[in-house]
This record gives C-alpha cells, sequence and structure tokens, in this order.
C-alpha cells in the first residue's frame, strides 16, 4: 500500500468528476500503527499530508465555492471534523496547524505550540514544521497557491520550486520607498518563519531581495474569491 500515491490519487479524482469513494474508504481502513509505520519520515509525512488537505478542501468546495467569502462559514468549513484516516477525524484545521505545523495554536501566529496534543495528532505530526508548505495549501482562495501534487522522493524540490513561484507571483518591490509588498500569509504565520528578520532573511534565500536590501515589509490584503467557479 503507497499512502502518497493513495493522497495523489484522492487529490486527482478531487479536480475531475470521478468518484472518491474507494480512495475515501481506503483511507478510513488504514489501521494507525499501518499509518504511523508508513508515514515514518517528515518527507512522506508533508507529501501526505499536503495532498490530503489539497484534496478534502477541494472536495468540501465543489458544492459551494463562495462560502469561503463569509467569513462565518469559513470558519465553520475549516473547523469541522469530518476527514477520515484510519480512526482518527480530522479537520482541515487539523492537518494544517495539528499535522503540518506540528500543533502550532492558530491565532498565535506560529509563537505557540498547544500545550495537549491528542495521540493521533503526536503520532502523525511532522518532526520539524517547514514554513515551506504555506506555499503549498490550497484553502479555495485566490489568494492561494495553486495546487500541485507532491511525492515524497521530491518534495523539496518541489517545495522549493512551489515557494518560489508563489513569491515572484505575490511579490512587489517599491526600490523608491525601500518597501515591499508580500502574501498576508507571512503575516498570520510570520512567528513560522523567525520573525520579521526571518522574513528577510526568506526573501534573499529565494533572490526575491538582495542580500544587502532591508526593505520595509508591507503585507497585501489575502483575495478570498474562490478560484472555483
Amino acid at each position: 500500500m503507497n499512502l502518497i500515491e493513495i493522497s495523489q490519487q484522492l487529490l486527482k479524482a478531487s479536480k475531475s468528476t470521478n468518484s472518491v469513494t474507494a480512495l475515501l474508504n481506503q483511507l478510513e481502513k488504514i489501521t494507525l500503527s499501518d499509518l504511523e509505520t508508513y508515514l515514518d519520515t517528515d518527507d512522506k509525512r508533508k507529501a501526505f499530508w499536503i495532498n490530503i488537505y489539497n484534496a478534502f478542501a477541494t472536495i468540501y468546495l465543489k458544492p459551494d465555492p463562495i462560502i469561503i467569502l463569509s467569513p462565518i462559514k469559513r470558519k465553520y468549513f475549516f473547523s469541522k471534523k469530518r476527514i477520515q484516516i484510519s480512526e482518527c477525524i480530522f479537520s482541515l484545521n487539523d492537518v494544517e496547524h495539528q499535522i503540518l505545523r506540528k500543533s502550532k495554536i492558530w491565532w498565535s501566529k506560529g509563537y505557540l505550540s498547544q500545550p495537549f496534543v491528542k495521540p493521533c495528532f503526536k503520532k502523525l505530526r511532522v518532526h520539524s514544521l517547514d514554513a515551506r508548505i504555506h506555499f503549498a495549501l490550497n484553502c479555495g482562495g485566490m489568494g492561494c497557491p495553486p495546487i500541485r501534487y507532491y511525492d515524497d522522493q521530491t518534495i523539496n524540490e518541489q517545495l522549493d520550486i512551489a515557494t518560489q513561484a508563489f513569491l515572484f507571483s505575490e511579490t512587489k518591490k517599491e526600490t523608491s520607498k525601500n518597501s515591499i509588498k508580500i502574501s498576508k500569509l507571512f503575516s498570520w504565520y510570520i512567528g513560522d518563519f523567525g520573525g520579521k528578520n526571518g522574513i528577510i532573511s526568506f526573501l534573499k534565500k529565494y533572490d526575491i531581495i538582495k542580500e544587502s536590501e532591508f526593505p520595509t515589509i508591507i503585507y497585501n490584503e489575502y483575495s478570498w474569491e474562490p478560484w472555483m467557479k
């Protein structure tokens, strides 16, 4: 059983008219022990859970994509527990914050972790938080990164490509004002990037700004306009 392939197949089916029932059944029947044993590296965990997040977000948004325009409906959409994998039931928020962000408290901007973590989350979450996941998760809005299929064998190269592409499309330098406009994602999860200095270093790593530059950061408004029509 290749869980990465199952997650990829589910993501592919979610974007088409194909039924996802058989794949959902496979995910439900996996034992927690087998799930933990197979996802034994962070590369596998990231590839699997990014695909899972994007697949289920697409599946649940399909019937009514515009619900994410409403803050109240959006909060319910992301917090509703309806993703069953093995004996665990997750919300999209659980997949993002508990698994991929290693139990970070979502409102703390990446500075605080959950003091008490459910066994399911503790067994399946990543060992180290990788801030590049923010440029791989698609929440259904136009401000989200595009959907790609992730594989554990090439996950680092894929995340670098996704990050680079997102940064080039979502950042705008204003040299005369010594400022740079970047995605609101950086503000929401600033602690994941190591604060403002960490963001500057991150932008330099991906050649968005030069080593000698220290611009003022301005966060763009986030577009929740649905990409699915």
